[in-house]
């Protein structure tokens, strides 16, 4: 029987021949939903996507889901569609609980199988555990299905910020500067690589500054909120999002190479996007900063 890898194929020329190499055993990181604050959908965001924030995380037999926008929705469906008749396992960690962070999860169809289990996991809020804080935004008159309703086994968790492993990662939360807290997420993978998410945060002290990069240190790859550029940053300071030029600064501080903007502003369409992209690429380009920078875009996915 054929196996199948979750693989990422590159394609080598050679005079005459073309060779493809399978790279299998890496985390595979997926992007369904890149958007802050509200979904965009419509005809100018096809390209990078108007669904809210949810990365996929697959390492192996552990999957993580970074938050539960919008875009946890088709995630949820192409998981039934691969799934046939096993049980599935997540851990689906929650950097805050702003609605754009949370509001597909009911949606997320996995959630009405008996079969599955998930363990739910986030900051606690204004003196709540994290599971007392979301449940009381699942429930009437709110939204008519409260938690106890879900078929799926669930359990909650409140994360410090004491580093714990899912499966076989490591996972560091970092307090990060958003308005009512939230948490950034560093993954250790087995192999050695090295993952850095952190979607809603705003430029703070130099000691927070400090203490962000050498938490990043060495990272692979950062994932790192951009919903603003410079210009529109300064009417919008103490809102919790940084300009563009931020994580930029940070990934070549802390010598991380990749670089992916996400968490774009729900009226950036994608010609904005796009002149953006190539803005903050010369932006580092004209400070020698050695950062290859990305846009995030729904529907892309990486191996690391």
């Amino acid at each position: 029987m054929e196996r199948k890898y979750s693989t990422e194929l590159f394609v080598l020329q050679h005079p005459g021949m073309c060779y493809f190499f399978a790279l299998m055993k890496k985390a595979v990181i997926r992007f369904w939903g890149v958007r802050g604050s509200i979904p965009s959908p419509g005809r100018k965001t096809v390209r990078f996507g108007g669904n809210t924030a949810c990365v996929e995380i697959e390492a192996g037999s552990t999957r993580i889901v970074c938050d539960a926008g919008t875009g946890i929705r088709e995630l949820g469906l192409s998981l039934g569609r691969g799934q046939g008749r096993g049980a599935l396992r997540a851990h689906i960690l929650l950097s805050h609980i702003h609605w754009d962070h949370f509001m597909g999860l009911p949606f997320f169809t996995p959630l009405y199988s008996r079969k599955n289990r998930f363990v739910v996991a986030g900051p606690g809020s204004g003196g709540m555990s994290f599971g007392r804080a979301l449940s009381k935004a699942m429930r009437p008159p709110y939204f008519p299905v409260p938690f106890s309703a879900i078929p799926a086994g669930l359990s909650f968790r409140t994360i410090s910020g004491k580093p714990f492993f899912v499966g076989d990662v490591r996972v560091e939360p970092m307090a990060v500067n958003h308005p009512g807290g939230a948490l950034g997420w560093r993954f250790d993978f087995p192999d050695g690589a090295s993952l850095v998410h952190v979607t809603d945060n705003e430029p703070d002290s130099v000691h927070r500054r400090k203490a962000l990069v050498d938490w990043m240190r060495g990272a692979d790859v950062l994932i790192h909120d951009a919903q603003y550029d410079p210009r529109s940053y300064r009417r919008h300071r103490g809102w919790g999002h940084s300009p563009y030029t931020f994580p930029i600064e940070l990934a070549a501080e802390a010598g991380v190479g990749r670089l992916f903007l996400f968490h774009f502003d729900p009226q950036d369409d994608d010609a904005r996007l796009t002149k953006v992209l190539s803005t903050a690429r010369r932006y580092a380009r004209e400070r020698s900063v050695k950062v290859d920078v990305a846009m995030a875009r729904e529907g892309f996915s990486f191996l690391l």
